[in-house]
């Protein structure tokens, strides 16, 4: 399940390069041999060392597209890895003036170092690899400076980018387009990290994964492929994860690739030549024959901000011979096998929400009536939210969604209203799903599990000042405290606060203990009886349970749904 709109999950600022380049710093691979930057992180005089822009795919052009990536292999000269390369193509809105637009280009399977101290290749780092988010529409892997996290957590970083929309995700139920070419490419850099990493003095056997959104979304995703054993040991899934109802059915793939066709004007009788076809397009159509928003109708449009984007995974055969959650129920699978041995770390924001009053577009509010600077009625959590998710997941049942509602519905003021309904937003996509993984990985009881929530709010929220009425830490908006806080006037406490989430997240990746700064909280493991989380705030506290009506609601919901699906199932034989 998606947002319209769901590229918006991330947060794109300019990149900030806090370090002072002094001089080139050679590195001999078995790759061959690279130029970076041999720098002084500004705040501390620390030595950094970055490698940017390195490739670990061939271009994915011309007969590549739509396929699997292919390993980029050796390279003859040197290596000029002293600017970051460019993104992977991407639709940016005109109506999101804050997102980074930056030069984009099919050739963009390039991923970035940040090692500290020295290259010393026997250091033996632990490695953390960032997955950045935007909904697999929009964004890139250096959107976020690393180097902060790298000197402070004394651990080597690496971020990449992947491809997205259309690029990443075409499928069309055939051997011609599985679809899934984002994950490929995922898979394929923790590929790279694994095999080469060492040569930059990082711990190939000590590797964790993170990110935020579809970054997080992602890292959940990438621990339920068994194959992944080996490439990566710890998880920290920030604000997404992967949940049944994710994977794209057939149905919905069949539907997507008569509209492209119709749009195209590629015929789908010959599905080889079809895909054919959509290869010989430019860039910049195959951009607007895909955009996101001309596949949703204009009525659908003003009245829902609930769809399911197109650019998610699919049941492939390979990667996925089933919906991964259906193999995770079954405790003695080799994808619940894999995913129980890592250590894993899963928590929201205190309000995920923020994005409703971030997609409450002029059209909306006109055929609503209302204005989201002064509240969210109760009818557009029912109508625009619910409405479209009963009908698409549980057959239109005009009981559930009335349950539903009532649930949601507060009798105080337009405040309680409008914050409900930023509640609903953020259980139906991201609050119960990261529960139900927590749970998931706790009743396998062998990797160390933890849960958090993340309360403090940003110096600087995405999308600007939010409404009077609004509370809570948006979402995305906890990324500021690992990546940005130099960029911003914050008291003492604040600055002492970020350090301390440093630490708790480099130190979870050499130990799977996740261990704050001097006098920080202790964060004991989430289980199934004790149900402890983390709550990062000043001061940071240690609570349990919680949201448990919610989950126990949301608990009923998938029930149901699972009960509808195979309904569907047995409707169709």
């Amino acid at each position: 399940m998606r947002i319209l709109f769901c590229f918006l999950y991330l947060l794109f600022l300019n990149t900030v390069t806090t370090e002072h380049t002094i001089e080139p710093a050679l590195l001999e691979t078995a790759l061959g041999s690279i130029k970076g930057i041999k720098g002084v992180f500004t705040e501390t005089g620390d030595i950094l060392y970055e490698f940017r822009g390195i490739p670990f795919g061939k271009p994915p052009v011309g007969s590549l597209r739509f396929k699997k990536p292919v390993p980029f292999g050796f390279w003859k000269e040197t290596l000029d890895a002293t600017a970051f390369r460019s993104a992977c193509p991407q639709n940016i809105p005109d109506f999101m003036p804050e997102l980074s637009r930056p030069t984009t280009s099919e050739d963009c399977l390039f991923l970035n170092v940040y090692v500290p101290k020295s290259l010393d290749k026997l250091s033996n780092f632990s490695v953390m690899v960032w997955i950045h988010g935007g909904g697999f529409e929009v964004g890139f892997g250096n959107e976020e400076d690393l180097s902060r996290m790298a000197i402070d957590g004394d651990v080597i970083m690496v971020s990449f980018n992947y491809r997205l929309g259309i690029f990443g995700f075409l499928a069309i139920n055939h051997p011609a387009a599985w679809g899934n070419y984002a994950l490929w490419d995922q898979k394929l850099a923790l590929q790279w990290v694994h095999d080469n990493i060492e040569m930059f003095g990082g711990n190939p056997s000590s590797v964790t994964i993170f990110g935020e959104s579809a970054g997080g979304y992602s890292v959940s995703l990438q621990s339920l492929i068994s194959s992944n054993n080996g490439l990566f040991h710890r998880a920290i899934a920030q604000s997404g994860v992967h949940s049944k109802i994710l994977m794209r059915k057939q149905d919905e793939v069949q539907e997507y690739a008569n509209q492209l066709s119709k749009k195209s004007l590629c015929p789908l009788g010959d599905e080889y030549k079809f895909v054919d076809c959509l290869r010989q397009k430019q860039v910049q159509e195959l951009l607007e024959i895909a955009d996101f928003y001309s596949t949703v109708s204009e009525d659908k449009l003003k009245r829902h901000i609930f769809f399911k984007s197109h650019s998610y995974p699919v049941v492939d055969g390979e990667l996925f011979t089933e919906n991964p959650i259906v193999s995770l129920e079954d405790k003695t699978s080799a994808v619940s096998q894999f995913f129980g041995s890592l250590d894993f770390i899963s928590g929201t924001t205190s309000n995920e929400g923020s994005l409703l009053y971030l997609i409450s577009f002029p059209e909306l509010q006109e055929f609503y009536r209302f204005n989201v600077t002064e509240g969210v009625p109760h009818k557009v959590a029912c109508e625009a939210i619910l409405a479209p998710y009963v009908e698409k997941y549980l057959r239109g049942d005009g009981s559930i969604k009335e349950q539903m509602c009532n649930f949601y519905k507060a009798d105080a003021s337009t405040k309680e209203q409008s914050l409900r309904a930023t509640e609903l937003l953020a259980d139906v996509m991201f609050t119960y799903p990261s529960i139900k993984m927590l749970e998931f990985h706790a009743a396998l009881k062998n990797g160390k599990t933890y849960q958090y929530l993340f309360s403090k709010t940003s110096p600087d929220p995405f999308g600007g000042t939010p409404p009077e009425w609004f509370e809570g830490c948006g979402h995305g908006d906890d990324l500021i405290w690992l990546f940005k806080v130099g960029d911003h006037e914050i008291s003492d406490d604040e600055k002492q606060f970020s350090k301390n989430l440093i630490q708790y997240w480099t130190s979870f990746a050499k130990s799977g203990r996740p261990i704050g700064g001097p006098e920080s909280m202790f964060w004991i493991p989430f289980d199934l009886s004790g149900r402890m989380y983390l709550n990062f705030d000043i001061p940071t506290v240690l609570q349990s349970f919680y949201k448990m009506e919610t989950s126990e609601l949301w608990s009923d919901i998938y029930t149901l749904i699972e009960i509808y699906n195979n309904r569907e199932e047995h409707d169709e034989l």
